[in-house]
C-alpha cells in the first residue's frame, strides 16, 4: 500500500525506499498503548545518522531498507511495503527465527531504535524529563584548557611530565605531581564537555563522547562492544560511578603470579581510602535506589544469598538516570570535575582535542611526545622529563605499536581481558520506573569468589529498546509494561586473558577475544541465578536478554532455560573494562613495564591506566586503576625529585 506521508525527495532513499522504510519503522515499532509508535520521523532521523556515520552507513542504510523490502517477496509474493500490518508483524517474526535474515533485521532495528526512542515525543509518554544538562559550571580553571589547534604550531612546549589522557589513571597522575610541583602538562584526544552538554541522549553521547562512536568492538567466536570514552574524564565521565576496591583475594592472586608483594592488599589499602576520600565514595541512598533495591533485597532473603548497595562516587546523586551519557548535575565527582580541575588550579595545562602520535626519545628515553590536533591535523610537540601514557587499554598498546617501541617481551597488546557482561530482565505487578533512578544501585555477591558478580543495570528509556533484541508487537509490549521491568547484569571474571589489541584500518583498534567454555558457563550460571531472585521477589516474566532467548513464564520454562546450553551467538554481550594489555611485572622479557609503572625498554616512560593491571579484578575496575595511580604517582615523583 502506498504511504501518503513517503512520496517527497530525500537524500538517502529514492521513493520506493522511503515508503519501504516508512512500513519497515512502523512494523518495527508499532503503536502501543503507552509506546508512541515509529515512523516518518524515526526514518527521516535515521537518515540523517546514517549519512553522518559515513558514505559506508548511508550505503548500509539503503541496503538494508531495500533487501528486507524484496525478501518479504519470498514469503508473502509482495514486497514488504504493500503488506498490511499482520502480515508486517508475521514476517518479522519469521526473519527473527532465520540465522541468516535475523542480523540485517537487528541492524536496521537498532538504527530505528536509536532515533525513534532517543526523543522528547517518547519521554513525554513515560512522564520523564528529555533534555536534560546545564548550565555550564563558572570556574577559573578553564582558562588552563586550550584546544590544540589554537596553540602554535611551531611552539615546543616545555614541562616536567606530560600525560596523555585524562581518565583514573592520568588525571590522578597528574593532579599528584602538580601538587608535587611540578609542571604538567594533559594531553587529551577528546574535548572538554561540562554539564550543559550531558543532556542524557544516547545518541549524542555515541557521537560526541564515546571512542569510535561506541562500535569498538571485539571479534572471535561472538561479537563483544567494548565501550570506551573520548574525552576530557575518559570513561569515569560516562559511566555509573560505581567504585569497588580490587578485593583481597585478587590482589593475593595477583602478588602470588608475580612473585612480588607490591600490590598486597595492605600496601594498596592506603591509596584506595586517599582516592576513596577525595571522590567522596559512599553507598547508595534508599531514595536513588528505588524499588530495584526492594526486589533484590526480599529475593535474596528468600534464598540465603548475600547483598549490598553498591559504592558510588556521587554523594548528591539525583538520579537522573543518565549516568552512561554524562551527568547533567555534575553530582558524580569524576576525574573532569575533580582531579583535572585540581591539577589545572595548581598550574598544570589541558590540550584537547589533540592526539599523541608518537614518544620523542633520546638516547633511549623519552623526552616528550609528538602529537597532532583532531580537527585540522596541526603538529605539536610537548617536551618533559617524563611521559605518562595513559589513555587507557586500548589506545595505549596502538599507540607503542605503531612506533615499535616497548616491546622486546613481546606483550605489548597482548593479555586482554574484558570482564564481559549480559542481563536478564523481569516483569513485576508493582510499578518501578527504574529508568528514574540510578541504573548501577545493588549488588549480589554470594557468588563472587565464583567469578560471577550481579549488579543493577536498569536502562533509560532511549537505551532500553536495545537491550530487548525484539521487534513488533513483543517489543511494544514490552516498553508498555516498562515501568514495571527491572533488570540486573551478569560480569564474569574472565577465565583467560586471550584477547589482543592491534592497529587496525584507518587508525582504529583491532580486537580479537574468544570467549571460552567456563566463561559461557559462568554467564549461563549468573543469568540463571537473577531468575532466582527475581523469581524469589514475585516476577511474572523473566526476559533473558539474547538473541533467540526465551520469554520464561512458567516453572517448566525456568526449567528448560536452566538446562540449556548456550552459545557465544546468543548472548547479548558488552564490556566496560578492558585491562591488562602492557603487562606489568619484574622481568623485561614476559612484562612491559615494572613495579614503578616505567616500561623497561624506554627510561622516563611510564604507562599508568588500565593496561597495565595485572589481570581482572572480578569487579568494576575504575577505583583499582586510580588506586595504582595514586602509587604510580609517588614513584614517578621521586624520580623526577
Amino acid at each position: 500500500m502506498n504511504d501518503p506521508e513517503a512520496n517527497g525527495h530525500h537524500k538517502l532513499l529514492n521513493t520506493s525506499q522511503y515508503r519501504a522504510a516508512v512500513a519497515l519503522a512502523r512494523a518495527i515499532i508499532p503503536q502501543g498503548r503507552r509506546l508512541p509508535g515509529a515512523g516518518v520521523r524515526a526514518v527521516e532521523a535515521s537518515e540523517r545518522l546514517a549519512e553522518e556515520m559515513s558514505a559506508g552507513g548511508a550505503m548500509l542504510f539503503r541496503q538494508l531498507v531495500s533487501l528486507l523490502d524484496w525478501l518479504a517477496v519470498v514469503q508473502t509474493g509482495s514486497r514488504f511495503q504493500k503488506l498490511g500490518p499482520v502480515q508486517r508483524e508475521e514476517v518479522l517474526r519469521t526473519w527473527d527465527r532465520s540465522a541468516l535474515m535475523r542480523w540485517p533485521l537487528f541492524v536496521l532495528a537498532g538504527l530505528f531504535k536509536s532515533t525513534h526512542f532517543d526523543h522528547k515525543e517518547v519521554y513525554d509518554a513515560y512522564d520523564v524529563e528529555y533534555d536534560k544538562g546545564g548550565p555550564a559550571e563558572k570556574v577559573r580553571w578553564v582558562s588552563q584548557v586550550h584546544s590544540g589547534d589554537d596553540w602554535d604550531p611551531g611552539e615546543i612546549v616545555e614541562c616536567d611530565v606530560v600525560v596523555v589522557g585524562t581518565g583514573p589513571g592520568g588525571a590522578i597522575v597528574g593532579k599528584e605531581l602538580a601538587e608535587q610541583g611540578h609542571a604538567v602538562v594533559f594531553v587529551e584526544e577528546g574535548r572538554l564537555y561540562r554539564r550543559d552538554a550531558f543532556k542524557g541522549s544516547v545518541l549524542t553521547a555515541h557521537e560526541k563522547f564515546y571512542r569510535g562512536q561506541a562500535k569498538v568492538a571485539s571479534w572471535g567466536n561472538t561479537m563483544v562492544p567494548v565501550l570506551m570514552g573520548r574525552l576530557v574524564g575518559g570513561s569515569t565521565a560516562i559511566n555509573t560511578g560505581t567504585c569497588f576496591r580490587t578485593p583481597d583475594w585478587i590482589l593475593d592472586q595477583w602478588c602470588e603470579d608475580m612473585g612480588t608483594d607490591e600490590l598486597a592488599p595492605d600496601r594498596l589499602r592506603p591509596h584506595f581510602e586517599r582516592v576513596e576520600r577525595a571522590l567522596q565514595i559512599g553507598p547508595n541512598e534508599d531514595k536513588i535506589i528505588g524499588p530495584i533495591g526492594d526486589i533484590v533485597a526480599r529475593g535474596c532473603e528468600q534464598l540465603g544469598w548475600s547483598h549490598f548497595k553498591v559504592n558510588r562516587n556521587a554523594p548528591d546523586c539525583d538520579a537522573q538516570s543518565c549516568c552512561d551519557f554524562g551527568c547533567p548535575s555534575g553530582a558524580r565527582l569524576s576525574m573532569d570535575v575533580t582531579y583535572i580541575p585540581m591539577a589545572l588550579e595548581r598550574g598544570a595545562l589541558l590540550f584537547t582535542e589533540t592526539k599523541a602520535t608518537r614518544v620523542w626519545i633520546e638516547n633511549g628515553r623519552a623526552v616528550g611526545i609528538e602529537a597532532r590536533t583532531v580537527v585540522r591535523d596541526h603538529k605539536i610537540h610537548i617536551r618533559a622529563q617524563a611521559v605518562v601514557l595513559a589513555g587507557g587499554a586500548i589506545p595505549t598498546p596502538v599507540l607503542l605499536q605503531e612506533q615499535g617501541i616497548c616491546n622486546l617481551s613481546g606483550q605489548v597488546g597482548r593479555n586482554l581481558s574484558l570482564h564481559p557482561g549480559a542481563a536478564v530482565s523481569g516483569l513485576f505487578d508493582e510499578v518501578i520506573e527504574g529508568y528514574k533512578k540510578i541504573p548501577q544501585a545493588v549488588g549480589i555477591d554470594q557468588f563472587h569468589r565464583q567469578g560471577i558478580l550481579l549488579l543493577g543495570a536498569q536502562g533509560g528509556l532511549n537505551f532500553a529498546p536495545h537491550m530487548f533484541p525484539y521487534c513488533g508487537q513483543r517489543l511494544t509490549d514490552v516498553m508498555d509494561n516498562y515501568d514495571r521491568i527491572t533488570t540486573m547484569g551478569v560480569l564474569v571474571k574472565d577465565a583467560t586473558q586471550n584477547g589482543r589489541v592491534r592497529p587496525g584500518l584507518g587508525g582504529e583498534p583491532l580486537l580479537t577475544y574468544w570467549l571460552q567454555p567456563e566463561d559461557l558457563e559462568k554467564m549461563h550460571r549468573g543469568m540463571v541465578h537473577i531468575m532466582e531472585v527475581f523469581r524469589a521477589a514475585g516476577a511474572r516474566k523473566l526476559y533473558p536478554l539474547g538473541h533467540r532467548m526465551p520469554v520464561i513464564e512458567t516453572d517448566a520454562d525456568f526449567e528448560r532455560f536452566r538446562k540449556r546450553r548456550v552459545g557465544p551467538t546468543e548472548i547479548m554481550w558488552t564490556s566496560f573494562h578492558p585491562l591488562g594489555t602492557s603487562r606489568m611485572g619484574a622481568n623485561p622479557y614476559t612484562s612491559v613495564v615494572g613495579f614503578d609503572h616505567e616500561t623497561h625498554d624506554v627510561k622516563g616512560l611510564y604507562v599508568v591506566d588500565g593496561s597495565t593491571v595485572p589481570g581482572p579484578t572480578a569487579v568494576n575496575p575504575q577505583l583499582t586503576i586510580m588506586a595504582m595511580a595514586d602509587r604510580a604517582a609517588k614513584r614517578i615523583g621521586e624520580k623526577l625529585d
